[in-house]
């Protein structure tokens, strides 16, 4: 995860030092030959604009990123699910039963979708010097099942049930679709939407505020839900 926000942040510094050039027409040799207008350079990543009528639009910054960049891996959990696979058994007696127990491990993603923001998402205070960052709730986005974990255990039978269990293509294709369905609801809990929600205001403030800093280091960030608004 830590990984996937320090890309992230490149990209958008990169961005947003691209934007103050651009921007302001900003170089190190201008600075001290040609420019006398109170622009003045505190570090190479960061402006002041002393008395100056130029408003910096945020938004423009945080939303210029290419779209690949801006899926944001917040939280990974491991879930485990299993099942039991029985034949039918012959009148109905146990003493023909053949059973199995199938266990799968999995890994699931939880990510907050950056390319989702809008401009009515960035809310600049220009007097408090506050920009806050409205965004959605992570959401569970792929599972992945590891083969190396998944475990298939000896088959049990009755004292009449001879042969082994056997399965169709179908049967596979819907035992990982239960398996599936199984693995998303073992993750899709309050708790974990609780901890990704709290990774998420964490991890999404580390992404843009060193972007936020690169232009202006006099204003703090702040990181909210959509819906926490009103």
């Amino acid at each position: 995860m830590k990984k996937n926000v320090l890309i992230v942040i490149c990209v958008l510094l990169a961005i947003a030092s691209i934007f103050v050039i651009t921007k302001f027409g900003f170089t190190k040799k201008e600075s001290s030959r040609e420019y006398e207008d109170g622009i003045e350079e505190l570090d190479p990543n960061t402006i002041k604009l002393e008395g100056s009528k130029v408003i910096v639009h945020f938004s423009e910054v945080i939303l210029s990123a290419p779209h690949e960049t801006r899926k944001l891996v917040v939280m990974e959990k491991d879930a485990t699910v299993g099942t039991t696979i029985e034949n039918e058994k012959l009148f109905g007696l146990g003493v023909f039963e053949k059973t199995q127990r199938v266990t799968y491990t999995a890994q699931g993603s939880f990510v907050v979708e950056l390319d989702t923001l809008k401009e009515e998402d960035i809310i600049t205070d220009y007097d408090n010097k506050v920009i806050t960052i409205r965004i959605p709730h992570p959401k569970l986005d792929t599972i992945e099942i590891d083969p190396h974990k998944i475990i298939v255990g000896e088959q049990k039978k009755g004292l009449l049930a001879f042969g082994g269990l056997k399965m169709t293509v179908n049967d596979y294709v819907l035992l990982e679709k239960e398996l599936q369905r199984r693995l998303k609801v073992s993750l899709e809990t309050s708790a974990n939407g609780q901890e990704a929600d709290d990774f998420a205001l964490r991890m999404v403030k580390e992404v843009y505020e060193p972007v936020i800093h690169a232009v202006d280091s006099d204003y703090t960030v702040v990181v909210e839900f959509r819906d926490n608004v009103g």
